[in-house]
């Protein structure tokens, strides 16, 4: 960003603490735009493609041939966010209707945001405007979003801008217009029993044969992803060799060693339709000996390596699932500190209910951690509640019984409606090693594929 940096946060405190949407495009925006390298070119205003009726401020272009990286709402700034102090900022922003504006929370029935312009279902024929990013902006708050597919969560929370981290802010826009990198995602709690093998395995199936590229990483000692898709260790000590590179920083050499340990398996369905799913298995022995407590190798710096880990392998996929062990240890927080996004399963269980509001009420533990050490990404979001193991009827009174248990946990993320029912041919493809999806015309295999398009493939807005 140069001297330029120097120029944005002098021109940002030379300003009213009141000013207008249009005083703030005119004299603030031309510089950060300069301060991360645009040229005027990549700069556009308008619609979103013709008859959307959809205005953003900016559609922000890294190369005009291909759709925009980031769209751009902002807003006036006003004394109230001026003066609000930094600590408590995003639960402020939250209650006040101009921060809600920006978003596209309904607070006007012509009122559109970020999640309008996020929106690929009211997009579908305008694909070539839609872009993975959003930002909203008035000059005191500052917060940026992710698209992947019809997946909408905030890549930050909601931050208050100060002259001290200003330049963080800037480099948060200069990531957008880097290469997206694959969502990573942990289909988890901590009660067994839940399906989270059998979900990792065919969401990531379902996503797949919709042709995304995907990867599957296990890192549950039991190993039981590996035996579902009956992979095999090609790299032997595949985690210590990791390891070994990236203590010496060589990331291209840790790179290559993971490569070379995913293997790809490759299958068939029923109506003669060929998908692939890579996956990373990690030897039993290897894990087990990881996870054990060492003066020598301590925790925080085994989480680390997971997180580099994943890291390296992320720029190739479009979705990477993590399965781990419902137990708390250093693999399943690792996991955790490398997600952007949990999904959390349950059954039609007490139990299962209560440990996943213990994951739900950890996960911004995680966030704020992040944003204490002012690290970038911030993560992991909430995807909600997944039902699985479920009997062909519940019926009312266990449906009430279910909707009172979740709000007196008062869990935030929301339960998801299509629900995963007991069928014969999960038990079939477990014993066939191979996804359920390959049976194209078993009921099950149309719920994973709503289960997809309600999480993933449509819109689906998340904001916890």
């Amino acid at each position: 960003m140069g001297s330029s940096l120097t120029d944005v946060i002098e021109r940002w405190q030379s300003l009213p603490s009141n000013y207008s949407e249009a005083e703030l495009a005119m004299n603030l925006m031309p510089l950060i735009w300069k301060a991360i390298g645009l040229n005027f070119n990549q700069i556009k205003t308008g619609s979103l493609g013709s008859g959307t009726g959809l205005r953003p401020d900016y559609l922000i272009y890294d190369e005009l041939d291909k759709p925009p990286r980031i769209v751009v709402e902002i807003k006036k700034r006003t004394s109230l966010f001026y003066d609000a102090p930094e600590q408590g900022f995003s639960d402020f922003c939250q209650q006040q209707n101009l921060y809600k504006e920006a978003v596209g929370y309904p607070i006007s029935t012509r009122n559109n945001g970020i999640k309008q312009y996020l929106d690929n279902i009211k997009l579908k024929d305008q694909l070539d405007y839609i872009a993975p990013y959003g930002w909203v902006f008035n000059g005191d708050f500052f917060q940026v979003w992710r698209r992947v597919d019809g997946l909408v969560f905030p890549l930050t929370p909601v931050l208050k801008v100060t002259a001290a981290n200003f330049h963080k802010l800037l480099h948060q826009l200069e990531y957008c217009l880097t290469t997206q990198r694959a969502l990573v995602t942990a289909i988890w709690n901590q009660k067994g029993g839940v399906a989270k093998t059998t979900n990792t395995i065919n969401l990531g199936a379902a996503l797949a044969t919709k042709g995304k590229k995907v990867l599957l990483i296990d890192l549950d000692p039991q190993t039981d992803l590996t035996r579902g898709l009956k992979a095999r260790i090609i790299v032997k000590d595949c985690l210590d060799k990791c390891i070994d590179k990236l203590q010496l920083n060589d990331y291209k050499s840790a790179k290559d060693i993971l490569r070379a340990a995913v293997q790809v398996r490759k299958f068939k369905t029923t109506h003669s339709q060929h998908f692939s799913l890579s996956v990373l298995p990690i030897e039993e022995n290897e894990l087990k000996k990881f996870r054990e407590k060492s003066k020598d190798f301590p925790d925080r710096s085994k989480r680390s390596f997971i997180e580099k880990m994943i890291k390296l392998l992320s720029d190739d996929y479009d979705y990477v699932f993590i399965d781990a062990s419902p137990t708390i240890d250093v693999l399943s927080v690792g996991m955790l500190a490398s997600c952007d996004t949990v999904l959390i399963p349950v059954d039609f269980d007490k139990k299962s209910l209560h440990h996943a509001a213990g994951v739900d009420k950890f996960i911004p533990t995680l966030r704020n951690t992040r944003v204490d050490k002012g690290e970038f990404p911030v993560a992991p979001w909430n995807l909600g509640l997944v039902f699985s193991n479920c009997p062909a009827e519940k019926g009312n009174i266990l449906q009430n019984y279910i909707d009172e248990t979740i709000k007196e946990l008062k869990f935030t993320g929301k339960p998801y409606k299509t629900e995963l029912k007991i069928y014969t041919q999960t038990k079939v493809a477990e014993f066939s090693q191979v996804p359920v999806i390959c049976w194209h015309k078993s009921p099950i295999t149309k719920l994973y594929n709503d289960l997809a398009k309600e999480v993933f493939l449509e819109h689906n807005f998340i904001d916890n």
